[in-house]
Order: structure tokens, then sequence, then C-alpha cells
């Protein structure tokens, strides 16, 4: 994996940096040159991250792990205004991290279950957009990344509070876009398809399904969090990404697209007897 420098001196806060696709980011962003400050609920969380920085040359002066609570309003606040403060600027926030309840019906549910869902992914990422507005806007603009999901496409069953907080996250993001395109703000959102910590903890647990449920992607696999889901964001986050915003981007090779399809062998007549006569084109 080559890297360009395409973040030299930006400054980068990333929700959930420890594991998975937030992991994946936090090390492509130290790789692009980036300063990142990213957080999680425990230190322990941090140890692999604290390897795997060591080994990057200059990363760790430009990396803070900072243990925080993405469903506590004053710690999300003070993630950003510290990290700007540090720093002395702040050009990047990636909304990354989510809570999940176990998985319900409807009926069965709890208000608990939505309110924690809602507050450490939905109103994670407003708190963290209004604190970092500010500071973004004094060094000319910046970039808003937030998270949807698969789930939330699919109406997945027994993850309604799941479901409801991304559509709320893609619904934030184009209202984002309208209020602070002015001052040189995008803001996107991610749908991805990574082999995650998560991923893999359910596939560890139901090989057979996962395996069969990756063959309907047209691309045959998940996406590697660090090259493939850190790559669009990245790419986001770039000056090439300067002139996107209110988007909400698939990344997850196709499987956006597989809902279940009828079947059916090349040249099969399913109007059969009833069919149009196809007629050639002349000159």
């Amino acid at each position: 994996m080559q890297t360009h420098g395409r973040l030299s001196g930006k400054v980068a806060v990333v929700t959930g940096g420890t594991k998975g696709i937030g992991q994946g980011i936090v090390l492509r962003f130290l790789k692009e040159g980036a300063a990142v400050v990213y957080c999680s609920r425990s230190p322990e969380n941090n140890r692999e991250n604290e390897a795997l920085i060591a080994q990057l040359s200059g990363a760790a002066e430009r990396a803070q792990f900072v243990a925080a609570d993405v469903g506590n309003r004053q710690q999300m606040e003070d993630l950003v205004n510290n990290a700007a403060e540090r720093f002395g600027r702040l050009d990047i926030v990636v909304n990354n991290a989510q809570g999940i309840a176990p998985v319900r019906s409807i009926e069965n549910k709890p208000d608990a279950d939505y309110r924690m869902t809602l507050m450490t992914g939905f109103y994670q990422s407003l708190w963290t957009s209004r604190a970092a507005v500010p500071h973004m806007r004094k060094v000319g603009g910046g970039r808003l990344i937030y998270f949807s999901s698969h789930w939330n496409i699919w109406g997945q069953p027994y993850a309604s509070d799941y479901n409801i907080t991304k559509s709320a996250n893609e619904a934030l993001t184009r209202s984002a876009a309208r209020e602070f395109g002015k001052d040189n703000i995008t803001v996107n959102c991610i749908t991805p398809a990574g082999d995650s910590w998560a991923y893999k903890s359910w596939a560890d647990q139901n090989r057979e399904m996962a395996e069969a449920s990756v063959r309907q992607f047209p691309m045959r696999r998940m996406g590697d969090c660090e090259i493939d889901i850190a790559g669009a964001v990245l790419g986001l986050c770039s000056d090439n990404g300067r002139f996107i915003t209110g988007q909400v981007f698939c990344v997850d090779g196709g499987a956006w697209a597989t809902a279940p399809l009828q079947m059916h062998e090349e040249g099969t007549d399913i109007h059969k007897e009833h069919s149009q006569a196809a007629v050639e084109l002349t000159a």
C-alpha cells in the first residue's frame, strides 16, 4: 500500500479507533501524515494500537488515545476541543463508534436500547460535529464523516434501534452538508462491508452462514478495514474529496445489491408463448 502524504499537516478525530474499521482509519490517516486523536472506552482497548503505531516512523508523536464514552456529550465535546488545542487546529472528524444492543423484536425491545443506540451513534455524531465546526471554520474548512449500515437499508429484523440510528445519521449527513457547505465543510456518510472485529466475531460463530453471505457479494469478499474502507474515507478527507458532500457511499464490494434474485439460465424465455419476436435493425 503506497502512501502519498495526503493528510500532512491535518488533524483528525476518530471515535472508536481501536478496533476494526476505526483502527484501520487511524492507521491509514497516520501513514498519510495526519495527527490523529482517537477514543475508546478503556485504555486496555488501545494495547494493540500502541504496538502498531510504534512501528510507524514518527507516528507516535502524532497519535493520541483518549479514554472516552461516545454516549457522553461532555466527553465527546472535550475530545474534539482538546484535539484542536493540542495540535493547533482541527480538519477532520470521523464518527465511527456505535453501541449495539442485543437483538430483540420491536415488541420486546426496551426503550433503554433505543436510547443507548441513538446516544452512541446519532447523538455522538451530532455532538462532535457541533464542537468541531467552529474549529474548522478557523482553518477555512473541514471534513465530517458519519457511518450508516446495510442493516438500515435492508430493515434488519430485531435491530430496529440500530437501523433507526443509522437512518438518522444519513439524514444528518444531508442536513449538515446543506448548513456547513458555505464554510467549506463537506459532510459524507459511509455504508461499509468490512472485516471488522464485530464481523469476525459473528463469522467465527456462524462460519457457514458467513461464507454463504459473502459468496453473494459481487466482489466475493469483505473489505479490508485499512486498505478498502479507510481508503474510501481517506479519499473523501483528502483534497480529492473537496467537492463531494451530502452523499451516502456504499463501500462494500457490491453488498448493497445482494437482495434475493430470480436466477435464470442464459437465454430463458420468461414470457414463453407470449414473447414479442425480435426484429433485426437495418442500416
